[in-house]
């Protein structure tokens, strides 16, 4: 197939959104920051590092690019928009598209993964007092259960995939609850859909893309018993008292199984399996050259419900007829400034005598020493007033600096993967102690949803796409683009994507510019841009082959 048609780029769409702009003329310079890990120090704390890495560079594995392809797309002065190659290969139809930065690292930064789990476990492989070796062994066994096929798709060669549960071998009964039912299995469908924003280099990025799917698929088969029961029980509204044969993990009184519910199992997979991941990376950081970090945000269609699971700032925002709602916020030093002033307040050493936890109204000169000046601390949603003195003139713990606030005027993330070894340079600070792995997780019951239609979707990015379109921009191009496409297309979704891409990068300025501009004037994203778009009607029942649907035809869910 041609390059041209593999490597699209196509007209941007105009913006009503501004740039951001910072309002100190004279911007506080950032500071450098250094990986150790980096460093020959042989017979030091850190061994000796691997002049390679365990996962090459590479785009996703969903677009199907040569080499070649990969280095062409990866042209700063053009920035293609990228999409796959066989759209309607993509899990549940979802549209992706990416582009390149500006110029300002050599490689695409972001990554991305799409993934179909199928999810198994034994019979009593998980009971009462379950040991942490048989565990072990469980979860090796269910790992290798893991579909080799990341397209394996509703409209791919194989049969459809239902994301409701499947029983495979046998119908449930009172026989499964005891030991000589441990050759029969319970089986699950899953669908994760996972972005990587990359910071200080991509191959953190590429780890995570090619292994966290593994660390959710293993903790969700961990509780695939005990969580496939709950959902039934509340599907069925069984009410307050349940069977005594109820599956349990453990010895829960009623009062606890009330409280216990399946969302519960799906959201305790996804915070274990993203610090599992980070555990991974760690491990990995001391054998290979893993520099830096990323942010994540992962997106898990199971049994009727959306789980979005975010540490970073990438971004995911629901797009139906009723408007547009965030499923995530933005987890940055600004917005987290209260859990990181804590840290600083609970370990003073952390900061030592270099920063000050405070945040201050202003930013503060020798001029102000003396002063009154509105402050806030760790435990503080509003201002008090203090007087400024010697000490509250070093940098604070959470800067400004030109578009957005940095933490230890280095890094402008506060939770994500990696950057295990990262040191500010001039203190020599270690920066990960302030950089959580544990998501922050919501749900979205899509059986509440009375009606679904083709143009319900989920947006999921990264903030290359935020930093220059507000939600409700976003929203108005991919009603838009599905409104004046066919249902029928599978590569609808894709389309859309694209377009959302395109918007957010413009057009360049000029020739010998670094510059881009929106079509609404002002400056474009000169980020890496990464983008899926995922039809809810999907998520919640597998798409029909037989028959061609009407535009916009609504899926009763009720």
């Amino acid at each position: 197939m041609d390059i041209a048609a593999r490597v699209m780029s196509v007209v941007s769409r105009s913006s009503t959104s501004e740039p951001s702009t910072s309002s100190d003329s004279n911007p506080q310079k950032v500071g450098k920051v250094m990986d150790v890990s980096d460093g020959a120090f042989i017979g030091g704390f850190i061994p000796s590092i691997v002049e390679k890495q365990r996962y090459p560079y590479a785009r996703p594995e969903f677009l199907y690019f040569s080499e070649e392809e990969i280095t062409l797309s990866s042209d700063h002065t053009i920035r293609p928009v990228l999409c796959p190659r066989l759209p309607h290969r993509m899990p549940l139809y979802a549209g992706y598209a990416e582009v390149i930065n500006a110029g300002k690292t050599i490689q695409n930064e972001d990554q991305a993964s799409a993934k179909m789990l199928v999810l198994t476990q034994h019979q009593g492989a998980e009971r009462n007092g379950f040991s942490e070796e048989k565990k072990k062994e469980s979860r090796s066994s269910n790992s290798a259960e893991i579909d080799d096929d990341p397209m394996l798709t509703p409209g791919g060669d194989e049969s459809v995939r239902n994301i409701n549960v499947v029983f495979v071998d046998c119908l449930l009964s009172s026989e499964m609850h005891t030991e000589k039912s441990t050759i029969f299995s319970l089986r699950a469908d899953a669908a994760l859909f996972s972005l990587f924003d990359g910071h200080a280099g991509s191959a953190v990025a590429v780890v995570a893309s090619k292994c966290l799917h593994e660390h959710v698929k293993s903790r969700l088969c961990e509780v695939l018993d005990t969580l496939l029961h709950l959902d039934r029980q509340e599907n069925m509204n069984f009410g307050k008292h349940r069977s005594e044969s109820s599956y349990s993990m453990s010895k829960m009184n009623e009062e606890d199984e009330a409280r216990i519910r399946s969302e519960h199992l799906g959201k305790g997979a996804l915070e274990t399996a993203f610090l599992d991941m980070d555990e991974q990376i760690s491990q990995d950081k001391q054998v290979w050259r893993l520099p830096g970090g990323c942010a994540v945000i992962s997106i898990l269609v199971f049994l009727g419900k959306l789980y979005v699971a975010n540490a970073g700032d990438c971004r995911a925002v629901m797009v139906t007829s009723d408007g547009t709602k965030a499923l995530s916020r933005d987890l940055t030093p600004a917005s987290e400034r209260k859990r990181l002033q804590e840290l600083a307040y609970r370990n003073p050493e952390l900061i030592g005598n270099s920063f000050s936890r405070l945040e201050y109204s202003k930013k503060l000169t020798r001029k102000d020493l003396k002063s009154r000046v509105l402050y806030r601390d760790w435990f503080m949603d509003g201002w008090a007033v203090k007087t400024v003195k010697e000490s509250d003139l070093r940098p604070p713990l959470i800067s400004e600096s030109s578009r957005k606030r940095r933490l230890l005027n280095t890094i402008g993330v506060s939770r994500g993967f990696g950057d295990h070894h990262l040191l500010t340079v001039d203190e020599r600070l270690s920066i990960k102690p302030f950089l959580s792995a544990v998501p922050d997780i919501t749900v979205t019951h899509l059986r509440d949803m009375n009606v679904l239609t083709d143009k319900d979707v989920v947006i999921v990015a990264s903030d290359g796409l935020w930093d220059v379109l507000s939600n409700e921009d976003a929203g108005l191009i991919v009603r838009s683009t599905l409104g004046s496409t066919d249902s029928a297309d599978s590569s609808r979704y894709t389309q859309a994507a694209q377009d959302l891409v395109a918007a957010a990068r413009g057009q360049q300025a000029s020739p010998n510019l670094k510059r881009w501009v929106l079509n609404s004037g002002g400056h474009a994203s000169y980020d890496d841009i990464t983008v899926f778009v995922i039809p809810l009607k999907y998520c919640a029942a597998p798409p029909a082959d037989s028959e061609e649907e009407e535009d916009d035809e609504m899926l009763d869910l009720e």
